[in-house]
């Protein structure tokens, strides 16, 4: 018999571990998959660790941590969204396929596996999956920008837009409005001024929110502010934006910033402090690129939580939290989280390409190393739960330990759920 702890299992969850004990050949042929409190052991086995998962004398077999554990949750909070709007594109997101048979892939420089053949919804605001691929690779795009642009001499911005707000405030409502107060900011005659005096050659905007108890949603603006000259003093810049910026919000009934808190302007040498300042992830590889294109990957401030942090509080009984994820994706739906100045992509030779079609990039060769059938595929759908998802632990099995356990993974759950279904 061999046993399978998989300590990976979820990030800022130690203490639940997958357990895959199967007792194939025994009577019964039972399966056994569930989430427990285990104690983490040290393999005492002298096989190598690098062969992917090590043995001890008991059969015991500890998965170590590493990147594994970010997507379990990002398929975690998938499944929570699957739950809570089953129609949805995200509902169907990796579960519906394509064809007769779900594709297992294996990445041949990255040794990771991922499926083919179903369908991707490329939803970058609600599916946790989609939009870690998304991010990361509008991440890529705008590097490639700042790398391009600060080579050629010029400096990069980064500008934050906040405004006051209440707990009682209707998030759709403060999208709105902050609509209206930036179109109005950047087609004023003072922003014209000041985007010719400061040599501005283009931005990058990306909308983001989290909620609090105690304030509510906080819906704010990052931009990258590509110059043509660098600056070595941002407070005049950042007053004169503040200035303005207070004139858009009072004027559209926004709650008004304070001088403090209503603008603020880094240079792109100084990101990693204003990542610290937030609160945000603790990433030696955060970068001026990161906050603007991994809001999804952020956990909140203060006792604020991202949206994808509110799908793990519904998950332990907040009812609640499941009402503000569903006012959170309504609000969002059809907004760009990224959004160039015009003709500004194309300076830099970059493709412009929709989150849906990024979604479906794949980034290097895969080759295909099993099927799985429609029926399998579907009880370990219905065996699965959000907690234990068993499309990760498919992966999983067969990235460490190759595609034999896999598949007898994959027999023991559809003979479990059969026996007892």
């Amino acid at each position: 018999m061999k046993r399978i702890i998989n300590t990976s299992s979820q990030v800022n969850k130690p203490t639940n571990k997958h357990v895959y004990t199967s007792t194939s050949g025994t009577s019964g042929g039972r399966f056994r998959a569930s989430l427990g409190i285990l104690p983490d052991r040290e393999p005492t086995s002298s096989r190598k660790a690098s062969e992917g998962y090590t043995p001890d004398q008991d059969g015991v077999v500890i998965l170590k941590k590493d990147s594994s554990e970010n997507r379990a949750l990002r398929f975690e909070r998938q499944s929570i969204v699957s739950k809570l709007f089953p129609k949805s594109r995200t509902g169907k997101c990796l579960r519906y396929r394509l064809s007769d048979t779900v594709k297992v892939l294996k990445s041949e420089n990255h040794n990771k596996c991922h499926y083919g053949d179903l369908i991707i919804c490329g939803s970058v605001w609600n599916c946790p999956v989609c939009a870690a691929k998304i991010s990361e690779r509008r991440r890529s795009e705008l590097s490639n920008a700042v790398s391009q642009h600060t080579a050629s001499g010029g400096s990069v911005l980064l500008v934050t837009f906040t405004y006051s707000h209440k707990r009682e405030d209707n998030l759709q409502d403060l999208l709105n409005k902050q609509s209206k107060a930036t179109a109005w900011f950047y087609r004023h005659r003072t922003y014209k001024e000041l985007k010719q005096r400061y040599m501005k050659r283009g931005r990058v905007r990306a909308l983001e929110v989290s909620h609090g108890d105690s304030n509510g949603w906080h819906p704010h603006i990052h931009e990258l502010w590509f110059l043509n000259l660098t600056l070595h003093d941002y407070e005049v810049l950042r007053s004169e934006i503040y200035a303005l910026w207070l004139k858009a919000c009072a004027r559209f009934d926004l709650g008004l910033p304070s001088d403090k808190h209503g603008v603020d302007v880094r240079g792109g040498e100084d990101a990693s402090s204003y990542i610290a300042k937030y609160g945000l992830e603790n990433k030696p590889a955060w970068t001026i690129e990161s906050e603007l294109t991994k809001a999804s990957s952020k956990s909140g401030r203060n006792g604020s939580r991202s949206p994808f942090q509110l799908l793990d509080d519904y998950a332990e009984g907040d009812n609640q939290s499941a009402a503000l994820f569903a006012e959170y994706k309504e609000a969002f739906k059809g907004k760009r989280q990224l959004v160039w100045s015009q003709g500004l992509k194309s300076e830099f030779d970059l493709v412009d390409l929709t989150d849906e079609e990024l979604a479906a990039i794949k980034e290097d060769e895969a080759v295909k190393v099993a099927e799985i059938n429609k029926d399998d595929w579907l009880v370990l759908l219905k065996a699965s739960t959000p907690k234990q998802d068993h499309r990760v632990l498919v992966l999983r099995l067969c990235e460490l330990g190759g595609v034999d356990l896999m598949k007898n993974y994959i027999k023991d759950v559809v003979t479990s759920y059969k026996t007892t279904h």
